[in-house]
């Protein structure tokens, strides 16, 4: 009688331990895919797949009672609202970041992705103190559009072209640990970034439907396929690319002035075109010597561009005087302007 009794007590543990245990199943699952969360970027790709399939079983009814037309819907927690979200779209890289303050590491396993895009390489998600990034992987140079709607924020990513009436694409030469010319503890990627980012501000200001997508804005250094494919992938009405000149033992000497290259083998002879007003420009607005306009195609960027494509070299650091002059913030100032005026006049 005593195992008997000793038997009934471990099964009624047993069952105790086991009614605990399952009404808590999905919370255990839920801390299971924390701590692969806690781990750091995650792919969530097939969660967006998964939301393909189920919307294709679906009504057309239904899935426009989901999606209203968009592509993809996130859906936003309580206290969450859609000025928490911002938006990153880094071209260079065809990578859409976007950025959610107030959600955790759980985010998605309680707020599933819902939509589709063919454009949607991968879809990487992490979050860090109560800061989520969703990191959007395309296949091309794709736009993003935003809309809001109650607890709903909806996602489209279209061509360029639907939006702006021109794409150009400016890139500031070197960067990173590639410096370039090197003179004085000047780096030429420092100079080239001035003036780039001189030039942003008035395209910035522009009241021309212009779409500018930049190589970099900061010291890093896209690769020369990232750089030229920029412009070829977003199909851009032009490619500007800025640069320094040095001589070629890179001594300090008396060789001065601008010079714009083009690509020789664009039988259009529009990116002839477009180097020649851009040289144009740069000597009326910084007053400095012709270097004339030089066939440029053993440059990987040039001779592998689709749009007219011109390098300009705006004046040579192994000058003392135009080395001066290029770290002169108004001139850097004078030599967006020339380019921007150039840029307009070829579109426009």
């Amino acid at each position: 009688m005593g195992a008997f009794t000793a038997v009934i007590l471990a099964i009624t543990i047993l069952m105790s331990c086991l009614l605990i245990y399952v009404p808590n199943m999905h919370i255990i699952a839920l801390q299971v895919e924390d701590e692969k969360l806690s781990g750091g970027r995650i792919s969530v790709m097939d969660m967006l797949r998964s939301s393909e399939e189920a919307l294709q079983e679906e009504s057309a009814a239904t899935r426009d009672s989901v999606l209203k037309g968009h592509q993809i819907r996130l859906t936003l927690p309580q206290n969450v609202t859609s000025a928490s979200v911002s938006i990153d779209n880094i071209h260079v890289d065809k990578t859409i970041a976007i950025t959610i303050n107030g959600i955790g590491k759980d985010y998605f396993s309680n707020y599933p992705m819902r939509g589709a895009s063919n454009n949607i390489v991968d879809v990487t998600y992490d979050s860090e103190n109560l800061v989520g990034v969703i990191e959007i992987t395309m296949d091309d140079v794709l736009e993003v559009q935003m809309t809001s709607e109650d607890e709903y924020i909806y996602f489209d990513f279209v061509d360029p072209h639907e939006i702006y009436d021109y794409v150009v694409v400016v890139d500031a030469g070197h960067g990173g640990n590639v410096p370039g010319a090197t003179k004085q503890g000047v780096y030429e990627k420092d100079l080239n970034l001035d003036i780039v980012l001189e030039l942003k501000k008035l395209f910035d200001r522009t009241d021309k439907n212009i779409g500018v997508y930049y190589t970099r804005t900061d010291d890093s250094n896209p690769s020369f396929e990232n750089r030229v494919g920029l412009a070829n992938d977003s199909e851009a009405d032009l490619f500007l690319s800025v640069h320094n000149n040095s001589t070629a033992s890179g001594r300090m000497s008396s060789i001065n002035g601008t010079e714009v290259m083009y690509e020789g083998g664009d039988t259009t002879g529009e990116s002839k075109s477009f180097s020649t007003l851009c040289l144009v420009h740069l000597l009326n607005e910084l007053g400095s010597k012709s270097k004339g306009t030089v066939v440029g195609d053993e440059v990987y960027i040039i001779r592998m561009s689709e749009p007219p494509v011109a390098l300009v070299e705006v004046g040579f650091m192994t000058n003392q005087k135009e080395l001066d002059l290029l770290q002169d913030s108004e001139y850097q100032a004078k030599a967006a302007k020339a380019l921007y005026d150039a840029v307009i006049e070829y579109l426009y």
